[in-house]
């Protein structure tokens, strides 16, 4: 008897930029390895907010990810542990601090 592995369920990258005009901030997820990433791109006084979320059979998941040490520094990233073909949506806003309201938000989807 034979066994033949299924086929691979090829995971899909995301990249969005916020919807200024400068491209203030940006967030990524890498399928491979599923690091979601997120970079401060403007010296504005404004930091980069983003979120992953994702639904999987045990819950509804919401990751938020702030860059908070300026623009043009390191980026924030974090590893995550999402099964591999699920769906995912990425956000990237900026907001005037911890607290402050976010905008110029904009989204992408891709798969784990």
């Amino acid at each position: 008897m034979l066994f033949a592995a299924g086929p691979a369920i090829a995971g899909t990258d995301v990249y969005v930029d916020t919807t200024d005009p400068f491209n203030s901030a940006a967030a990524g997820f890498h399928a491979n390895g599923e690091t979601f990433t997120v970079c401060d791109n403007r010296s504005d006084g404004l930091r980069a907010s983003g979120h992953i979320g994702w639904t999987d059979s045990s819950a509804s998941h919401w990751v938020r990810l702030d860059d908070t040490n300026g623009a043009n520094n390191s980026c924030a990233k974090k590893n995550l542990s999402i099964g591999e073909g699920i769906s995912v949506t990425v956000e990237i806003c900026v907001k005037n601090g911890a607290g402050g309201d976010t905008k110029y938000c904009a989204t992408k989807n891709g798969k784990a």
